[in-house]
This record gives structure tokens, C-alpha cells and sequence, in this order.
């Protein structure tokens, strides 16, 4: 049994963490739970009947020594409270995107390998059905090398309202670092993880007075608890961005992402090798003058929106049990964090930057 504690409490601990912990309640148990606002931290600790509760994450570790920790803060803290919990002898499950730098991705990594610790990025999105199939797909030699992609996470209305990912200095971005790094994390994962090379992109806001769902917006379940007021005024991250993506291995690839614009809802990838292309989620396969086929999915074994932690926690139990590997590697995280990196910068200096 392995003894968990989570760090803030807010609508990703309270949706998909915790609940992922107790799909596999033979092998997890969550002690406390720890936010600097009292009232989460309270509330989420009696909602899920969990005995204890800090405002103080580092006296939790310190009095529960746990031997995982999931590290649920707004996205500039991870770094610091990931290698807190570290230091304290825990392993990580940190909610994504890890890091926002190539050197701070491979100081955390660093410091988890010296200490014989596990670190993984919740990289959560890679697990529907459709992608799954395509991995296969691509493993077994159904692709050779990608040469291009696109992909595109569009929401109509969905910049969400419920905490701190419209402030820069909180969550380090908008769009591209919420929903497109999920995206991204997919199509590196797809592609075998080639290097990154260069990044051009481009950053806008359009609609930050135009609100939509909470369902719209991320919080899969409809519900957020202890709810922080929306200010429009407050928003100085990017709502759309776009781009172009440079691989070492000469592959490009094409992507926007959109917290709220007037286009088709979309979460898409395709991928294009000389023997076959591919297109997600329709799960088309298409090759030569007309050949065209689907991928055979199957059914995912988890009935909630937040599935993706489910299947994270399940490798996580078993790589701590010696019996598998990590789904989720630190190379694929690396890579992840770099374009994060160029991404960036490139919107910044409005020209493409090279790693």
C-alpha cells in the first residue's frame, strides 16, 4: 500500500486525482491533503472522507512521509513543490505541463534520479481510445518516419474562469500551455519523440470577456468547488495561438490551439508518412491512390471524463511495484518543456527561435 498526499485542492485534485487514487484502492491511500486556503483544503479532505488536512505543504510531508505525492498547483509552482516533495523522500506525480524551461525539466529529473525517486508529468490526454489505436498502429510498422502533422485544440467558448489560468505570473501562459500541451505531448508521443529544433509562434487575445461552461472550459464534471471570482480584467495570457514546429528528424508540424474562438470545436492530430496517414480522432488511415481503412480501437475501461488519470495512476502503482515501465518518460517530458521554452520565446521576439 502506498501512503499518497496532494498538494492543493482544487478542481484537478478534487475531479481526477483523488478519484484515480481510489480506482486502485488496494494499492493507494490517500493520507491528507494540503492548500494554503484552508477552505479547500477542509472541504476536500471531508467531501472525499480523508482523515487529515495541512494549509502548510511542507509540514504535511514532513508529519505524513508519504510515498507519493501529486503536486496540483497552479502551473509557475511546479517546479518548486515538485523538488519539495522530493527532497522528502516522495515520488511525483506532477500535473502538466511539468516544467516551462529544457534546463528546469532536467533539474526536477535530476534531482528525482539522484534521490531513486519517480517523477511523472500527468500527461493525461494521450489515452483516448483513438490514440491509443494509433500508437499501436505506428509501433507495428503501420508508419515509417512522420514527415509532417497538424494538430488543433479549439473550444468555442472554454477559458476557464475558476482559478488562476488567465494570470501570467501564476500560470505561466494561456491556451498553449492549459490545452495545448496536451496536444503536443500526443503528437512527440506518436511520433516516437523526435527532438525539437526550432519553434515559430504566435500568440493573441480575442475573447476574454466571453465566457462559456464550466464543461466547456475543462472542468469535465461540471462542478468546481470554492470557486475564485472571474476578472476579465486580470487576463494578460494569450487565448489563440499558432505556429510551426521544426523536428531535428526534418518532420513539421502545424498547430493551433484556442481557449475561445468562432471555429469547430476540435481535437485533432494527423500525421503523414510516405506509407500511411493518419487522422484523430475519425481514426482514418489512409494510403496510396484511394486506400483508406480504419484503426481498430477499443473500448476505453474507465467511465469518467477524467479517464486519462486512471490509466496514469495504473502505470504508476505498477512501475512503484517493479512490474512496469513509466508510461509517461522524462526524455518525452524534456522535449515537451523545450517547445513550452521556444514557444514562448519565439511569440515574444515575433521570429522563430531555434533550441
Amino acid at each position: 500500500m502506498f501512503k499518497v498526499c496532494i498538494i492543493s485542492c482544487g478542481m484537478i485534485t478534487n475531479s481526477a486525482h483523488i478519484p484515480a487514487y481510489r480506482q486502485f484502492p488496494k494499492d493507494f491511500e490517500i493520507a491528507a491533503v494540503s492548500d494554503i486556503n484552508e477552505a479547500a483544503a477542509r472541504d476536500t479532505a471531508k467531501r472525499h472522507g480523508i482523515e487529515r488536512y495541512y494549509t502548510n505543504a511542507e509540514e504535511m510531508l514532513e508529519r505524513e512521509k508519504p510515498d507519493v505525492v501529486s503536486v496540483c498547483v497552479p502551473n509557475c509552482f511546479h517546479k518548486e513543490y515538485t523538488l519539495m516533495a522530493l527532497s522528502h523522500g516522495a515520488n511525483v506525480l506532477c500535473e502538466k505541463p511539468l516544467a516551462f524551461t529544457y534546463a528546469d525539466a532536467c533539474e526536477m529529473f535530476d534531482m528525482a534520479e539522484r534521490n531513486g525517486k519517480l517523477l511523472m508529468a500527468c500527461q493525461s490526454m494521450r489515452f483516448t481510445p483513438d490514440r491509443l489505436a494509433a500508437k499501436r498502429f505506428i509501433d507495428e510498422g503501420g508508419m515509417d518516419e512522420i514527415y509532417y502533422g497538424e494538430i488543433a485544440r479549439v473550444r468555442r467558448r472554454g477559458i476557464p474562469t475558476w482559478g488562476t489560468f488567465h494570470i501570467n505570473k501564476i500560470s505561466c501562459g494561456g491556451a498553449f500551455v492549459d490545452i495545448g500541451v496536451h496536444m503536443l505531448d500526443a503528437l512527440i508521443w506518436l511520433m516516437g519523440n523526435p527532438k525539437i529544433k526550432s519553434v515559430s509562434g504566435i500568440t493573441m487575445q480575442n475573447h476574454k470577456s466571453e465566457i462559456g461552461s464550466l464543461k466547456g472550459s475543462g472542468a469535465l464534471t461540471g462542478e468546481v468547488h470554492n470557486k475564485r471570482p472571474f476578472d476579465p480584467e486580470e487576463m494578460d495570457v494569450e487565448d489563440f495561438a499558432c505556429g510551426m514546429l521544426s523536428f531535428e528528424n526534418s518532420a513539421k508540424v502545424s498547430f493551433k490551439v484556442a481557449w475561445a474562438s468562432n471555429m469547430p470545436e476540435a481535437s485533432d492530430i494527423r500525421l503523414v508518412s510516405r506509407r500511411a496517414g493518419i487522422d484523430l480522432p475519425s481514426g482514418k488511415v489512409y494510403f496510396g491512390e484511394d486506400g483508406e481503412k480504419n484503426l481498430k480501437t477499443e473500448e476505453c475501461p474507465y467511465d469518467t471524463p477524467f479517464f486519462g488519470h486512471m490509466y496514469i495512476a495504473d502505470n504508476l502503482r505498477k512501475v512503484l511495484r517493479g512490474e512496469a515501465e513509466p508510461i509517461i518518460t522524462p526524455e518525452e517530458t524534456k522535449n515537451v518543456a523545450a517547445v513550452l521554452e521556444l514557444f514562448y520565446r519565439s511569440a515574444s521576439l515575433g521570429r522563430e527561435v531555434s533550441l
